[in-house]
């Protein structure tokens, strides 16, 4: 895939953040269904999915929208965010049963420890939810999610990766801002990305294709993490 032009790569990066779902790791429908149900369960109606684009969305913004559709409104989104932690948490053995890292996000994760680079996620799960699919996947440690952003950690996705380059770097952390990578599956990754001045590789791994991810102006454009010529262009 083409790239735009690169002057160093993910192995010069002062921290990585990764995306969750669809990057990191795919998870199975547990998370999916107890969203649906989780709605259902706060206002009795079931939701409908046809015509909304979930991808890259923060689960507070699915939430709404998922709302909208049984014609509630967003006051009801602090409820079924927690009836989807409890769902999730019920179901967690199904969850781990299905959860498993994509191919080549292990050996890129030892890469970068080798390298001393911080690792973290920036993802539109809720914290609770996010930490039992990584713990799922057994990613902890060595990303570190304590400094991690999420879903509930602001009302964008751009909020929520500046709370994660808050707890990384403090207030300062605009000067580090350049030499910090997103890596995600999803326009709405690379959009984060660009708002706060982030580098981003996008990896056809989610439910973009590559053809729609490519020439949207992110850094690089993968296949995917386990294509070792894509994987050496990354680290740069």
């Amino acid at each position: 895939m083409k790239a735009a032009e690169v002057s160093g790569g993910l192995g010069s990066a002062s921290a990585v953040l990764w995306d969750i779902d669809g990057t990191l790791l795919t998870s199975g429908s547990v998370a999916a269904r107890a969203f649906l149900d989780a709605v259902e369960h706060v206002t009795g109606v079931p939701p409908q999915v046809e015509g909304i684009e979930f991808g890259g969305r923060i689960d507070p913004e699915i939430a709404t929208l998922l709302l909208a559709t049984t014609g509630h409104d967003a006051g009801h989104v602090p409820a079924v965010l927690k009836r989807l932690h409890d769902l999730v948490q019920q179901n967690v053995r199904a969850l781990q049963a299905q959860t498993r890292a994509l191919p080549g996000v292990r050996e890129l994760i030892d890469r970068l420890v080798d390298a001393g680079i911080r690792q973290t996620v920036v993802t539109g799960n809720i914290r609770s939810v996010a930490a039992m699919k990584l713990a799922a996947a057994e990613l902890v440690p060595p990303i570190d999610p304590e400094v991690g952003g999420y879903g509930d950690s602001g009302t964008t996705r751009a909020e929520v990766a500046t709370a994660s380059l808050v707890a990384l770097f403090g207030p300062d952390w605009p000067a580090q801002a350049r030499d910090c990578w997103i890596i995600g599956d999803t326009p709405r990754d690379l959009a984060c990305a660009q708002a706060l001045g982030l580098r981003c590789a996008l990896v056809a791994t989610g439910g973009t294709r590559v053809e729609d991810l490519d020439g949207l102006g992110a850094d690089i454009v993968l296949k995917g993490l386990e294509i070792p010529t894509d994987a050496q262009r990354l680290w740069g």
